[in-house]
């Protein structure tokens, strides 16, 4: 269940990703984020409610404890989302994609030191193959080179190296925020167990976790938005079905991570969700002509091998 779920929430985040890409450089970063959350709530909202009049069991018990992880997840979402979206101006949508994707080992890293975590032999091998694909598409994602020579040069330009290295600090500093957030929210999930054990919801606690999450951070941006960049609320109506759609497949993606984090390792979620930088360059070389499909090919078929391992461990 928690495979075929990661997969679906790794496709519909693909599509949540090509969207906001379309989209970068036309409105900024956060209010991309923002449209991300505010478009996502309305689904959140009404499917807690029919979980709620449907179950026999209402709503679950809250803690304090459960709305502060919620806001580190939150809060993590908000920030790596932020940098995910601002990565896009400084390289390749693919090279962004897989950048921030290297998060699974990272995940698999923390959650054995911080939350024993401990995948299975074959897991942590399947953990190395997928993350060292991901590498390998990333090495050939681009058909331009940021940090090209300059001509009549032997080294890169100062402005080319500085935009390349802001393009990679930005991914995996989303990576990282992003891995934050799963653990969170994985935390977050685990508190609704221990407080309603009468309680057998996996997915309504994903549900309800990503319900507090979601107006947390429509909250929190909103405030900002109105407070520093005011403007960029006014561009909303004439982008709206397309920010309508990047909540839509924000609300499936995001479920399903949620979900799947419940019912497994962070890290092997991550991993499998690593399918979504395979989809990502594939979207790339469509869309917006990034590369040629076979320089990709063995950079993907690492990435599936190293999923299909974690599968079988």
């Amino acid at each position: 269940m928690w495979v075929l779920v990661s997969l679906g929430a790794g496709v519909l985040q693909t599509a949540r990703n090509g969207l906001s890409r379309s989209l970068s450089g036309v409105l900024p970063a956060t209010l991309l984020s923002w449209s991300r959350f505010a478009f996502n709530l309305p689904f959140a909202t009404l499917l807690v409610l029919l979980l709620y009049r449907l179950g026999a069991d209402g709503a679950p018990a809250l803690s304090h404890r459960f709305f502060a992880l919620s806001a580190i997840g939150g809060a993590g979402q908000i920030l790596g989302n932020v940098a995910l979206i601002a990565s896009f101006g400084s390289g390749t949508f693919a090279q962004a994609i897989v950048l921030h994707k290297t998060e699974a080992v990272l995940a698999a890293v923390v959650g054995f030191v911080f939350f024993a975590q401990e995948p299975s032999p074959l897991g942590w091998v399947g953990i190395a193959v997928s993350v060292l694909g991901v590498i390998l598409i990333g090495l050939v994602s681009s058909d331009r080179e940021p940090s090209a020579p300059a001509p009549g040069s032997a080294l890169p330009s100062a402005s080319a190296l500085l935009t390349a290295n802001r393009g990679t600090a930005l991914a995996l500093g989303s990576a990282a925020l992003l891995v934050a957030a799963s653990f969170g929210i994985n935390e977050a999930t685990e508190e609704l167990g221990r407080l309603n054990p009468n309680v057998d919801g996996t997915f309504g606690f994903a549900a309800t976790t990503l319900f507090h999450v979601t107006w947390m951070e429509v909250a929190a941006l909103t405030a900002w938005l109105l407070a520093r960049e005011r403007a960029a609320l006014g561009q909303v109506p004439a982008h709206l079905p397309r920010l309508a759609a990047i909540g839509l497949t924000s609300f499936g993606g995001s479920l399903g991570w949620f979900w799947a984090f419940s019912l497994t390792l962070v890290a092997f979620v991550k991993a499998v969700g690593q399918i979504e930088s395979v989809l990502s360059v594939l979207l790339a070389i469509h869309l917006w002509g990034e590369q040629r499909t076979r320089d990709q090919l063995p950079g993907i078929a690492l990435t599936v091998v190293g999923i299909l391992l974690i599968v079988a461990g």
